[in-house]
């Protein structure tokens, strides 16, 4: 080999040395890279092993408790907390949380209970089992009561003289709104409407009372809406389970006291109960239950309350193992071909280290032996 090409040659060598290193270089970075990928993945992985989730106490299987994942239907359902506490969401300025179904029937009855259970399909009354003497008994017996909270007697002016024997009524005035009309009242052939006339809660609920059970009995089926051809059958107190219209008349109170809302998509909200508990742990959404003591909602909180307790979410572990497992075994695939090529590297680099050291030796002669002529 001549001088000059033995130089050409080993510049072309020491210039795929540079490259090989260069190559050899970067993908040590890159298995660097891999390296704490993974280590980012072992981290995300063992942190998500402790996910944890919400749940409620719903009943007891003889000494064993059963929980059920947090949702808004279960927490403020009817007697879907196993120790029996009725519950509400509210949001941090107390307005509580309800369907679209429930704020609608609230705007209809515009501040009348009865209403508000007519829009929910049910009735306040309990007079379906009676006969007639025993149902009229408590219809005036449930008047009584009313009158005396808020002291009328029928011994004054307004409400006829004497004593009067008085015959309670029902009468419709004409539009096609549910439950239109007044309990009436009749003294000496002449009829009148009973207004509500009291201040407070407990007059009001006596009032709605005598007036649920004087519609149901005076009319023909419970609510008869004026210009509809059938009836509309209600549930009353009679049919559904004990409690659950003082459940609803617990909600309707709530919603009059502190203001509702709701939220624009059901499915995306209430129904989603990923969302419900995030707003749940974040403080966004609140939880009371009504205390029989108080006669009212009062707060409570997921730490507190011993109906709540955080677990090991079991499903989230599974997911994220399987997220793990998929995300390792992509890392070892790149890892692998990282060290297939770093062999590679290695192999070229040996080849052209020795072919290097062959080329250097015959011109490092040339140069010698050119000297020595030239000596």
């Amino acid at each position: 080999m001549g001088m000059a090409a033995g130089q050409a040659r080993l510049l072309s060598i020491t210039a795929r040395l540079s490259d090989n290193e260069a190559n050899g270089q970067a993908l040590s970075y890159s298995k660097q890279r891999l390296a704490d990928e993974t280590e980012q993945v072992n981290t995300d992985y063992n942190n998500a092993l402790a996910a944890t989730k919400l749940t409620v106490l719903t009943s007891f299987n003889g000494s064993i408790a059963n929980y059920s994942d947090i949702s808004y239907s279960l927490m403020t359902g009817f007697e879907t907390v196993a120790l029996g506490r009725q519950y509400v969401v509210t949001n941090t300025k107390g307005q509580i949380l309800v369907t679209e179904e429930q704020a609608k029937a609230f705007e209809a009855g515009n501040g009348d209970f009865n209403i508000f259970l007519a829009e929910l399909n049910y009735s306040q009354s309990d007079i379906g089992d009676l006969n007639e003497d025993d149902a009229k008994t408590k219809i005036h017996e449930a008047w009584d009561k009313y009158f005396a909270s808020v002291g009328i007697t029928f011994d004054d002016e307004e409400h006829d003289e004497g004593n009067p024997v008085i015959e309670y009524g029902y009468t419709s005035f004409g539009d096609n709104t549910l439950f239109n009309g007044y309990a009436t009242y009749t003294t000496n052939g002449e009829t009148k409407a009973i207004n509500f006339e009291g201040t407070t809660q407990e007059q009001r609920e006596l009032y709605d009372y005598a007036v649920a059970i004087t519609s149901d009995f005076y009319t023909n089926g419970l609510y008869n809406p004026v210009g509809s051809a059938a009836n509309i059958a209600l549930q009353t107190a009679d049919d559904v389970d004990a409690g659950y219209i003082d459940y609803l008349r617990n909600i309707f109170n709530k919603m009059a006291s502190a203001g509702y809302y709701t939220e624009q998509s059901e499915a995306d909200t209430i129904k989603d109960n990923e969302w419900f508990e995030r707003q749940i742990r974040e403080g966004k959404l609140l939880l009371e239950y009504f205390s029989a003591t108080d006669r009212k909602f009062v707060s409570t909180t997921i730490s507190d309350d011993d109906a709540i307790q955080e677990v090991e979410d079991e499903r989230e572990i599974a997911r994220v193992e399987a997220k793990y497992n998929q995300d390792i075994a992509a890392l070892e695939k790149k890892d692998s071909v990282i060290d297939l090529e770093l062999k590679k590297l290695d192999t070229e680099h040996n080849a052209l280290q020795t072919e290097y050291e062959s080329v250097k030796n015959v011109v490092d002669k040339n140069v010698e032996k050119s000297f020595s002529m030239f000596s």
